[in-house]
């Protein structure tokens, strides 16, 4: 952290708050009110993992989620949940495992939930021909396994993109803001995209807008489980400010192993100590992704293709509400064709 900016901020705090400044090592906080394993897994990992703390010497976001904000910026939401990914020393916080558990279930329940979506025009009508019947919404079952596909290689209904757009049904942060589901098949082995979505420095080589995306915390990094705190940033077209998301990636093995049925990334927006001591600048705008997640699956008896399933739910104060839906439609397919350009 930064001695200086935390001494400054501590100077305007009242004492009391002072106080809890200074016991904060935590720099990295993300909300969990919204996803229905949390509380499972926060226990699970108390029993395994910090059992002999007792109850009184339970830190709030360290050992237990909690409402109260992290961060002295913030205004108290007494339906929130935050708990801490860090712990101060660039290592993972004790209830960080247990909120990546609970995000994975949480988007891939979703992004498998048929009720939720609602699909577009034309994926209406792709869906009406029966072919996509054995790929999509196929739950990814605990033994894993790989997942048909309607086309073969070279066919031109490989092209397709197919869209939805949906609501959750929880009443956290960010419900009324519309989610985008896609999926379509990529022409690459699932291991090659989830490389490439995970590397931070290929970013530009399929979002045209980005200036950059840079990791500032990397808690994992092998083969089978990535996980890191990301800055990205991106420059739209006409709108003469920097957008910057600052987020949480995870990606693990699907059930069954990577090389067998695939990989899944999730992705949400967390509060950072750093940008809550930083000065406004009226040229950046901050967005948030309330969860994005995408699922890459292993095409059967074809191993350089795989199916990806992407799931956007993003809050950006630029987008009015009455375009969000439209502009993450376009956004969604031009994400997938962009990613095909690369095969």
């Amino acid at each position: 952290g930064k001695p200086g900016l935390r001494d400054a901020a501590a100077a305007r705090l009242s004492p009391i708050k002072e106080v809890l400044v200074s016991h904060m090592p935590s720099r990295v906080f993300i909300r969990t009110a919204d996803l229905p394993h949390m509380e499972k897994a926060a226990l699970e990992s108390r029993h395994s993992s910090f059992s002999n703390i007792a109850e009184d010497d339970l830190v709030d976001h360290i050992h237990r989620p909690s409402s109260n904000p992290p961060l002295p910026s913030m205004e108290h939401d007494p339906n929130e949940s935050w708990v801490a990914l860090d712990d101060g020393n660039g290592n993972k916080a004790p209830l960080a495992e247990a909120a990546m558990a609970a995000l994975v279930k949480t988007a891939l329940d979703a992004s498998m939930d048929k009720g939720m979506w609602t699909a577009n025009g034309g994926t209406n009508k792709l869906l009406k021909s029966g072919k996509w019947d054995e790929t999509i919404f196929m739950p990814c079952k605990s033994e894993g396994g790989p997942v048909k596909v309607p086309h073969a290689r070279g066919v031109k209904g490989e092209d397709d993109v197919l869209v939805w757009s949906g609501t959750w049904s929880h009443k956290y942060y960010g419900h009324d803001l519309p989610a985008i589901r896609c999926e379509a098949i990529i022409n690459m082995s699932a291991k090659s995209l989830a490389m490439l979505l995970m590397d931070s420095n290929r970013v530009k080589e399929y979002n045209k807008m980005s200036i950059g995306r840079e990791d500032i915390m990397v808690f994992n990094d092998d083969e089978k489980v990535v996980t890191k705190i990301s800055v990205g940033r991106s420059k739209p077209p006409m709108l003469g400010k920097t957008l910057v998301l600052s987020n949480l990636l995870h990606m693990e093995e699907l059930p069954g192993g990577g090389e067998q049925a695939g990989y899944v990334i999730v992705s949400r927006a967390v509060a950072h100590a750093d940008d809550a001591e930083a000065a406004e600048d009226p040229k950046v705008i901050h967005s948030e992704m309330l969860m994005g997640l995408n699922v890459i699956r292993v095409v059967e008896g074809e191993p350089d293709r795989c199916v990806l399933i992407n799931l956007n739910h993003l809050r950006s104060p630029m987008i009015p509400m009455m375009l969000a839906k439209r502009l993450g439609l376009s956004a969604a397919v031009n994400f997938i064709n962009d990613i095909r350009a690369l095969c």
